[in-house]
């Protein structure tokens, strides 16, 4: 289903990139509804390839997408470093990318053992809560739970909740403050507490050191609002709390964001991200695996999600934030996204937003290139100041 599948439709969507062919590949390598007819035909364009892929580009552009494992899930379980015959290695030093998804797995296994202990307490303590992204999106979005990388255990709490979880996070040896090399957790300052407090709808990280395999720590982030905005605190936790859904995440019975709340979560976590300086300095602002899960999230969805899901934008006054995710996603997986829904999503007016960033922190300014150029270039981070406006220290 990536862009790989055939010529594009409208050359406007996807503007020429040097790196076209190499993007086109990295795509297609990552696409995580692959299936043997998809796999084939990839196969045919590796074997055309053959000594023309910059191998060294797509092993770090895999990185920075946060997509190496589901590359090396597709690699191993497809066994697209062969020809059809066999008798030609396709891609060279292919244990790298198997080897990261098998890592990965391990990874992500230690992680579903840890919040799963966390889950339970919760749910012990009666506390009020939905679980985001994370170890719940590689159990219901990808084949395999080792294809998505996952870093942190996001729980969206309302803020009485948030010292409830607190405490329990506390008796299970975390603390919030920055992982020294030493393996102690230093207190953040408290000039950055008193910021996010005042100006960010997340409590700051909460983490524990831990020797388990394929971990450096573990860390939980406790989101206090899905909307933008402090003064949406409440309704941005209370009414989507309320709509939350039982599920099981982790090996645990727990509770989720209904399906429209999740899509829309996931658009504005992508749009606050792609947008704000702190992430953009870090180059965190564009990854592939953000939205391949905006994607996936769209091609689970039946008709009536989706109209609710545009709905509840409109509700929230948030129809910019979701057309930015959903417009740059269908520049990617055209074919996952409904043509209606883009319509339905498109803000009247003009549309030079989606090729500028700062909106969030009032300081408006274009990017020079377009979205696919800016999202596998190497000079993104340096269009603003370093380190942005958010401490982490």
């Amino acid at each position: 289903m990536g862009i790989i599948d055939s010529e594009p439709s409208n050359s406007e969507t996807i503007s020429p990139h040097l790196r076209r062919a190499d993007i086109d590949l990295l795509i297609a390598l990552s696409d995580p509804w692959m299936c043997q007819e998809d796999s084939e035909r990839l196969r045919e364009k590796l074997v055309e390839r053959r000594g023309k892929i910059d191998w060294e580009w797509v092993v770090n552009q895999g990185v920075r997408h946060r997509i190496l494992p589901l590359v090396g899930y597709n690699i191993k379980k497809f066994r697209l470093y062969r020809s059809a015959l066999g008798d030609v290695e396709l891609i060279p030093n292919h244990w790298v990318f198997t080897s990261v998804f098998e890592g990965n797995r391990r990874r992500n296994e230690e992680l579903r053992a840890e919040f799963g202990r966390i889950l339970e307490a919760l749910n012990e303590a009666g506390v009020r809560y939905a679980v985001r992204k994370g170890p719940l999106l590689c159990e219901r979005f990808f084949a395999d739970p080792g294809a998505r990388r996952t870093n942190d255990f996001d729980l969206l709490v309302t803020s009485t909740g948030a010292r409830e979880v607190s405490a329990i996070l506390a008796d299970q040896g975390y603390k919030q403050g920055m992982l020294s090399t030493d393996g102690q957790v230093r207190p953040y300052k408290r000039s950055t507490q008193a910021f996010w407090g005042l100006h960010v709808n997340n409590a700051l990280p909460f983490i524990k050191a831990t020797t388990a395999p394929g971990v450096e720590a573990f860390l939980v982030d406790l989101c206090l609002s899905v909307l933008p905005g402090r003064d949406r605190r409440i309704v941005g936790s209370e009414e989507f709390l309320a709509r939350a859904v039982p599920v099981v995440s982790c090996g645990v019975a727990a509770f989720a964001l209904s399906p429209a709340d999740e899509l829309l979560d996931l658009c504005q976590h992508l749009y606050k991200e792609a947008d704000a300086s702190f992430y953009i300095s870090a180059g965190r602002d564009i990854a592939l695996s953000k939205f391949i899960d905006v994607a996936s999230a769209v091609a689970l969805a039946d008709e009536g999600t989706l109209t609710t899901f545009v709905e509840r934008a409109e509700h929230y006054d948030i129809v910019r934030n979701v057309y930015y995710a959903i417009a740059h996603t269908a520049e990617f997986y055209r074919d996952v996204v409904p043509t209606w829904l883009l319509d339905r999503l498109r803000p009247e007016g003009d549309l030079s937003y989606l090729d500028e960033h700062g909106h969030q922190e009032g300081n408006v300014r274009g990017w020079q290139s377009d979205f696919v150029e800016r999202a596998f270039g190497p000079h993104r981070a340096s269009a603003v100041k370093e380190g942005g406006s958010v401490p982490l220290a």
